[in-house]
């Protein structure tokens, strides 16, 4: 078994690690976290490297690349923050969406403009009583024939609100059948009437921003159904696995740079006539927490070789959110326990990390939905 990279993968990890110490480091990114700015540059420069067309079918202008790739890129990015990964992966997981479930007119108008990095797009699902729980959406959209009028109100849609911008937007159509089989997916305009965003302000991830977008008969044209009519959940799972793999990526980049960080104070800080990193009570917590970051790593590896042979990856990607979020958690913790006071004036990245950690075992999935998903998979119920 190969656990090295390729000369591709090296190459493509070394420009990945160039483009956040010149155009995102962590310091940076902490400013537009908190200035919620938008930055056109870090999306330009994803387009130019022709990352955004990565994941895409080398037949339809893509590059044929493949999850461990794409979480290569994760990785190094969520050095930078857990939000400059999700800069780049959010678009791209909806963009698969489209290609695989969208109509060919659909796909000829924007896989191009996705991939040209022109375009970028947004992920509606959950609502005020719908989270985890997601089939318990209720957003209605109204089949007339020649178009769908929609009514209801979503919740947390990161990126809603950014320039040229599409919602990928799952809605119930079928108010009479079981949950799961009542949905449907649409592509809406933000702009259209009767729509409606409010950004809602958070503890962190400002970067993209994230909004309550609210509906009322908000009229959508029939080629905009992405997949079957209320065939929506099954378009849902479908790209749940690379989602986490995606996603976990960029909790491990953030989660060694914050290691890094407390590692480079720990050998620095000098208490009691020596260096506090010479103290077994925080060399034995950095210890555990590298050795966490590595099985975690390992299982996000794991993942995607799964996900690129084709075989059921489901399991260990909830495994490897499950653990990589929690990680990053842990370490944003003793990474403020280290640094102390210096980590928690707010002008330090360790206070940023520590911010932008809470979310990680919450979206994307819950904890406990992942040990949910890990007990079925071991023939328990669960829940």
């Amino acid at each position: 078994m190969d656990f090295g990279l390729s000369d591709e993968q090296q190459l493509l990890q070394e420009t990945a690690r160039r483009v956040v110490d010149e155009v995102c480091p962590p310091a940076r990114a902490k400013e537009w976290d908190e200035h919620h700015h938008y930055p056109a540059e870090l999306f330009r420069a994803f387009a130019d490297l022709g990352w955004t067309s990565l994941a895409f079918p080398e037949n339809e202008g893509g590059a044929g690349g493949g999850a461990a790739e794409l979480a290569i890129i994760t990785e190094e990015l969520g050095r930078a923050s857990l939000d400059i990964a999700q800069c780049f992966c959010l678009t791209l997981q909806a963009g698969l969406v489209l290609h695989e479930f969208g109509s060919n007119a659909m796909r000829r108008e924007l896989l191009p403009a996705v991939m040209a990095g022109d375009t970028r797009l947004s992920i509606a699902i959950s609502e005020p009583d719908a989270g985890s729980d997601a089939a318990a959406m209720s957003t209605f959209a109204e089949d007339k024939g020649d178009r769908f009028v929609v009514t209801g109100q979503k919740l947390w849609c990161t990126g809603a609100g950014l320039p040229d911008t599409r919602i990928v937007c799952y809605v119930r159509t079928d108010r009479d059948a079981p949950k799961h089989r009542g949905l449907s997916v649409l592509l809406l305009d933000p702009t259209s009437p009767g729509v409606e965003l409010r950004k809602i302000d958070t503890l962190a991830r400002r970067i993209l921003g994230t909004y309550e977008v609210y509906l009322d008969n908000v009229e959508v044209p029939r080629e905009h159904l992405i997949g079957p009519l209320n065939g929506g959940w099954n378009v849902l799972l479908s790209g749940l696995s690379l989602e986490r793999v995606l996603i976990s990526g960029g909790y491990i980049g953030a989660a060694q740079a914050t290691v890094d960080e407390a590692l480079a104070y720990a050998k620095t800080r000098h208490q009691f006539g020596r260096p506090i990193g010479e103290f077994q009570a925080l060399t034995h917590a950095l210890a555990d927490i590298q050795t966490e970051i590595d099985a975690a790593r390992l299982l996000v590896q794991r993942a995607a070789w799964f996900h690129d042979t084709g075989a059921d990856a489901s399991r260990v990607g909830a495994m490897a959110k499950l653990k990589g979020s929690e990680t990053y958690v842990n370490a944003a913790r003793l990474g403020m326990q280290i640094l102390a006071g210096h980590g928690f004036a707010t002008e330090s990245v360790m206070s940023f990390r520590y911010r932008e950690s809470i979310v990680a075992p919450i979206s994307g999935g819950t904890s406990q939905i992942q040990r949910n998903a890990i007990a079925r998979s071991m023939g328990l119920r669960g829940y």
